[in-house]
């Protein structure tokens, strides 16, 4: 059952973040996501959710850093799993979805960087790692966006600043 609209507790994932949460209450946000990817995982059978907001495809073996530990996605997807199975959170019960990966820098530099692109391949492929594939994604394109998961009931909507939100 989803909580009243008064009751809900909006909790911002910022760049290189992330949110587990068993709360009804929450609605975890990633805003903004351009070329970065946010990654939404709920196990229903643990009623615990996350989101992880990634900035750059991998780490390359820079350390981890502590104000922003999901700053790539290799660091970023392992933190999150790890999370939500410390939370109680069964892998094989998790349903995955992604959203962002876009080229926004204009044409020339996303030819040249491609870092959205470069981000969501890297999403795929750590999600692959651990075994995980996602129920619905809504990658690249050239705009913006913003990923919400409900902790209550486990639905993940996107969003552009043009559009209204859209269930994945």
């Amino acid at each position: 059952m989803t909580a009243p609209a008064a009751d809900i507790r909006r909790v911002a994932v910022g760049i290189g973040q992330l949110a587990v949460s068993k709360s009804p209450r929450d609605v975890l946000v990633a805003y903004g996501l351009g070329s970065c990817v946010g990654v939404s995982m709920f196990d229903p059978g643990a009623g615990v959710a996350g989101l992880v907001h990634v900035l750059l495809p991998g780490s390359d073996g820079k350390p981890q850093d502590a104000k922003e530990p999901a700053r790539f996605a290799d660091y970023g997807l392992d933190l999150l799993v790890k999370s939500l199975v410390d939370a109680g959170g069964l892998k094989r019960r998790f349903v995955v979805k992604v959203a962002g990966g876009a080229a926004v820098l204009g044409p020339a530099n996303a030819e040249k960087f491609k870092i959205g692109e470069r981000n969501a391949e890297a999403i795929k492929e750590r999600l692959k790692l651990h075994g995980l594939t996602p129920a619905a994604r809504d990658i690249g394109g050239t705009k913006g966006r913003t990923l919400e998961l409900h902790v209550a009931t486990g639905r993940t909507y996107v969003r552009t600043a043009a559009s209204p939100a859209n269930e994945l």
